[in-house]
């Protein structure tokens, strides 16, 4: 596999790439102030964390709770999973942008990557469209097609497929073309004959249908039977590096925009009954691969809408997978609806019929609350039970399910807006309501060797310190330093990093004096400071300007690029409240920093000045030395005091 790309390729492809519109198709965004903020993608966010800056001339983003920052790569690499090769030949390709090629990369090991598995996956789809597509082979595959209404337009939309009736057409593709099975059999594209050598294709005789990624590309395949005597009806490739059901949501890359502009994601169960309402035009709709909606799809969802709509058959199945949902809805901070069809129906038989489209839109702006459609059915079961003590009974098995469900995990007014519906469906007050629940909440085992004492519902384990608590540890612990002098460092390396261009000149200091540079990199006591100093400085001192695209490239340490993002959001507060400008804020930060250093350097000298250490000259001349330093600082008394 070739490698490609150069650094001219990296700063055409950020000066190409725009950021808001690249995170805002991942996460909703707003406009606050000069920046943006959104839910964070990379942990659990509650409350808009993630602060995106395109302004002077910058590019990044930054997490004040999680910690994470970086440029239009990192952002690529960290929420897609991918490395920098892959990140910059998808921010190019969204950017049209042709990369230049460079030398054959070095032969690998054996092990199979991330980025193989990609291949084989693209390899595949190739295959798989080619097939429908052939004249011959394609014919039967199309007609199907045809007969579920299923438009040219939406085929290629979709990428839609067809893998041939034999055992070996992708494997010998694959052997035409020279290339190993190793990735192909992680994908789950491969099968290996039991106790043999010998491969054989996965998919056969089946409809495909491509999943991808947010990005459009192919992460895995569905495929559905053709012939009547085959089973199952559909088969999904294994799970890979690559892919997870439980985390991916079928047709996301054509859905997204529509669900963020909707501020509504709808859920169905199936790949036709998303391909269906796409094509009659309800965009945003995504499927589920087999599973019930979790707790992962739901918390990816929040960060793109506040609603998700969860499409089932009136049936008996169909409830219980509303019941299941009911989970979701109290572990993630979305609102949860039901949207109930009438039994025997699925989306896309009722967009069939002549008046489909408005019938479904009229079920889903019908959907219920998913706690109101579970207290509503709980309701009707309980006034069927005629006997007082069975009632109890019911009530009390009730809640002992939402106690099991982690009803306690909610938050705020969602919870207070549930225990006073639950208060009004049972006839009870809201102090007996919270009282039952607590009494049915349940306990978790402790750890070998941990406290005996129940954990809280909805606690989690403890997660290895974010990027900023990293930071901030290193920050108020680091050796030989003090506080006075970290907070001065970090005040004037914010405003440099925030106005670089004031590094340029020279820096005239309250006294009249000019102060000709901003110190050095040595001056720089605390190890994550001095490390971004080392760059910023560098850059200055060579008469160059920079950007936090730049600064962040060259700190590729997760704790150093938290520290960079605050620092550069703490220079605008402090350029903003300086009443004399910038250029002022520097020289006020300079001085500072500059009494810090000497006083530290006075204090050192001071503690060597012992009689027991020196001779009674080497006193005198110490203590003279001292003395004239701190007249330096304007301080005479404060040094004579305490060296006599």
């Amino acid at each position: 596999m070739s490698s490609w790309g150069s650094q001219s390729d990296r700063e055409r492809v950020l000066e190409a790439t725009d950021l808001i519109q690249l995170i805002g198709e991942h996460v909703a965004l707003r406009p606050k102030g000069r920046e943006h903020v959104g839910l964070c993608p990379f942990h659990d966010d509650s409350r808009p964390s993630l602060h995106v800056v395109t302004h002077k001339g910058n590019a990044f983003y930054k997490c004040f709770a999680c910690g994470a920052a970086g440029s239009a790569f990192d952002f690529v690499m960290a929420y897609h999973k991918k490395d920098f090769a892959e990140a910059l030949r998808f921010l190019a390709d969204r950017a049209g942008i042709t990369l230049t090629p460079r030398a054959q990369a070095s032969a690998r090991g054996s092990g199979v990557s991330r980025a193989d598995i990609r291949q084989a996956n693209a390899i595949a789809l190739d295959f798989f469209r080619a097939v429908l597509a052939a004249e011959g082979t394609g014919a039967p595959y199309r007609k199907l097609l045809e007969e579920r209404g299923i438009s040219v337009e939406t085929i290629e939309a979709f990428k839609l497929g067809a893998a041939p009736d034999a055992w070996d057409s992708l494997l010998k593709r694959i052997g035409n073309r020279g290339m190993g099975r190793e990735a192909f059999l992680a994908a789950g594209l491969l099968k290996r004959k039991e106790g043999e050598d010998r491969c054989y294709d996965a998919f056969r005789n089946r409809l495909i249908f491509p999943i991808c990624d947010e990005t459009g590309a192919p992460i895995a395949f569905g495929g559905r039977k053709v012939a009547a005597d085959d089973e199952p009806k559909y088969l999904n490739s294994a799970e890979s590096a690559v892919f997870d059901k439980s985390a991916t949501l079928f047709g996301l890359h054509l859905a997204k925009r529509a669900i963020i502009d909707a501020g509504q994601a709808i859920v169905t169960e199936g790949y036709t009954d998303v391909i269906g309402c796409h094509q009659a035009g309800i965009a945003n709709v995504v499927g589920t691969l087999g599973t019930a909606l979790t707790p992962r799809h739901a918390q990816y969802l929040s960060r793109l809408c506040d609603t998700v709509v969860l499409v089932f058959d009136g049936d008996e199945a169909g409830q219980r997978a509303a019941d299941r949902a009911l989970a979701v809805f109290f572990q993630a901070p979305v609102d949860v609806k039901i949207c109930t069809l009438p039994p025997g129906l699925d989306p896309d038989d009722l967009l069939r019929l002549p008046d489909g489209r408005s019938r479904l839109l009229e079920h889903v702006g019908a959907a219920e609350d998913a706690l109101v459609f579970r207290i509503n059915r709980f309701q009707r079961e309980f006034e069927a039970i005629e006997s007082i003590s069975g009632r109890q009974k019911h009530a009390e098995r009730f809640l002992q399910e939402l106690a099991a469900l982690q009803f306690g995990s909610l938050q705020g007014i969602r919870k207070r807006h549930a225990i006073a519906l639950l208060s009004s469906r049972l006839g009870l007050t809201i102090g007996e309501i919270e009282t039952m629940l607590a009494r049915y909440r349940p306990r978790r085992a402790p750890a070998q060797g941990a406290s005996s004492a129940p954990a809280a519902p909805g606690d989690e384990a403890v997660q290895p310190p974010a990027a900023s608590e990293i930071a901030h540890e290193i920050w108020e612990r680091p050796a030989g330093t003090t506080r006075a002098r970290r907070l001065a460092e970090r005040d004037l390396l914010s405003i440099l990093i925030h106005e670089p261009s004031l590094g340029l000149e020279p820096v005239l200091l309250s006294d009249g004096t000019v102060h000709p540079r901003p110190l050095a990199p040595g001056d720089f006591a605390d190890p994550i400071t001095r490390r971004i100093a080392d760059f910023v400085l560098a850059r200055l001192g060579a008469g160059e300007t920079f950007n936090m695209q730049s600064l962040l490239e060259a700190c590729p340490e997760p704790a150093v690029r938290s520290e960079a993002g605050d620092l550069y959001f703490a220079g605008g507060r402090i350029c903003s409240d300086e009443p004399d400008g910038p250029p002022a804020a520097l020289a006020r930060a300079v001085e500072t920093l500059s009494n810090c250093v000497k006083r530290e350097k006075y204090q050192r000298s001071v503690s060597t000045c012992t009689p027991e250490a020196l001779d009674h000259e080497e006193q005198i001349r110490a203590v003279q030395e001292a003395i004239e330093r701190r007249r330096e600082q304007r301080d005479l008394s404060d040094a004579i005091a305490h060296n006599v």
